[in-house]
């Protein structure tokens, strides 16, 4: 817990001083305001919600969803020398699928507001922290339902399975080809799931979902303008305004339609959570990273969130004072990884990239979707890595611990030498496949040969057991 610093508000020397005198200083009554985003995924577009009630996600730590399979059966001939008979000689069991959604995600920090921070400054600090804490824990909501739609598509691509995935080159942005792409990208859910007996994903449960700083390319290419009458109609239905004449005040992000379906934009902020919950750097999916977007169904995917209790608020027990403790419930999962399509900037393979770049220790490692507050994150920082010179660098030892301080969970470090600082894992391992270079590096620590040249970067990445990945870079300088 970070200490208390008074003098942060306290601090006379920050008042104007003019003409030998200081001026006096005030606290207004009013605050600046944290902004956030509010759900993006909602209404059984994307996502659905209906499976998991509060009560079951308070109460539970999985759900199962029972599917009933469809019956396979063939038309057949009567008079057919086979199988031509009044009755049919097959015969089909019912039979059902389980799927499940794990509740097992907890968001239940305590926050202190001692009496002493209310004495100092004017302002009701526990209703702002509780619209804080409100207004925050969409974006965490929206971070994980994204995160459950990357890991399970690039899960399945890292299995050798085909997944729905279109790539948008720099090429087809200056070309003016975004709006093709788009179609082709909304196409493959009409192609559906024949294996989990889904012909089609219905067009009304999908949803368009950008990374922020996407917009800039949709609006260049021309495809968010009002294309003519339907998209006007569509837009007051309830989109952007609606037949009375009011503006959409939800801060869903959205932006408009393109081919009949919502297109919304997703903030860094929720962004980031997303990539957290993969154990990814904040920035791996936000802007310069090959992650554009996707558009999703909710037959495809589902998530529920215990919110019937969100939080008490008691008091200190250390002094005088009030303690919040919220708590929610949340679980997000993708039951079905061609439900959703992917926008690339160029071919990704996040998951199957990292396993063959760490193939040594690939069975010991398992991603999933976990909490950045208990993810094995190594302790590796640029400070780690020292005595840079033009031939070679040294690397501390790297530690991963749980709470029982005991097992390292750090598996392996790998180094790559470049001409610009690697600051997400797939520019990293994109760069792996071709640098000059490149090698493992021991965990415990290691001095290593190799060529660095003036200004260029030292990069290294670890890996932990449960998939978290850490990044460190540090600039060789002549």
């Amino acid at each position: 817990m970070a200490l208390e610093t008074i003098t942060q508000i306290l601090a006379p020397t920050n008042a104007p001083y003019i003409n030998g005198i200081n001026g006096e200083r005030r606290v207004s009554a009013a605050i600046l305001k944290n902004f956030y985003q509010g759900l993006v995924e909602k209404n059984g577009k994307g996502v659905d919600d209906n499976f998991v009630s509060a009560g079951d996600a308070e109460e539970a730590t999985q759900i199962v969803v029972h599917r009933v399979l469809p019956v396979k059966m063939q038309p057949r001939e009567q008079g057919a020398n086979k199988n031509g008979a009044s009755y049919s000689q097959n015969q089909h069991y019912v039979q059902t699928e389980d799927v499940g959604i794990d509740i097992l995600q907890v968001l239940d920090d305590v926050i202190l507001i001692p009496r002493a921070s209310t004495d100092r400054i004017n302002v009701d600090l526990l209703a702002e922290q509780i619209q804080i804490w409100s207004d925050r824990w969409a974006t965490i909501y929206n971070g994980a339902t994204t995160a459950s739609k990357i890991l399970a598509s690039y899960m399945a691509k890292a299995k050798g399975e085909t997944i729905n995935e279109v790539v948008i080159s720099d090429s087809d942005i200056t070309n003016k080809k975004v709006l093709e792409k788009f179609i082709e990208g909304n196409s493959l859910l009409d192609e559906g799931d024949p294996a989990h007996g889904i012909d089609v994903f219905p067009q009304k449960t999908r949803i368009a979902v950008f990374r922020v700083s996407y917009r800039a390319t949709l609006k260049a290419g021309g495809i968010l303008t009002l294309g003519g009458a339907n998209e006007v109609y569509n837009i007051l239905a309830g989109s952007g305004i609606n037949n009375q004449g009011e503006a959409r005040t939800e801060d869903d992000g959205f932006v408009g339609v393109i081919d009949g379906v919502e297109v919304r934009l997703i903030s860094n902020e929720s962004l980031g959570h997303a990539a957290r919950f993969l154990g990814l750097p904040e920035n791996e999916f936000k802007k310069g990273g090959v992650f554009a977007g996707y558009i999703a169904s909710s037959y495809a995917n589902a998530r529920g969130a215990s919110t019937r209790e969100r939080t008490k608020v008691v008091d200190e027990p250390n002094g005088q004072g009030i303690r919040l403790q919220p708590y929610v419930k949340f679980g997000c999962i993708c039951w079905y990884h061609l439900g959703n399509v992917f926008f690339t900037s160029e071919e990704w393979n996040l998951f199957g990239d990292l396993l063959d770049l760490f193939s040594s220790v690939a069975t010991g490692i398992t991603f999933k979707l976990k909490g950045a507050g208990s993810r094995l994150f190594s302790d590796l920082t640029p400070t780690k890595l020292s005595a840079v010179s033009a031939s070679g660098f040294t690397m501390g030892a790297v530690t991963a611990l749980d709470d029982w301080g005991v097992t390292n969970h750090c598996k392996a470090a790998y180094y790559v030498v470049s001409d610009t600082e690697l600051k997400t894992v797939s520019a990293f391992v994109k760069a792996a496949k071709t640098a000059t270079y490149k090698g493992s590096v021991a965990v415990g620590g290691a001095t290593v040969t190799t060529t660095v040249a003036d200004k260029q970067f030292v990069n290294v990445l670890t890996i932990s057991d449960d998939g978290s990945c850490v990044l460190a870079s540090v600039q060789y300088n002549a």
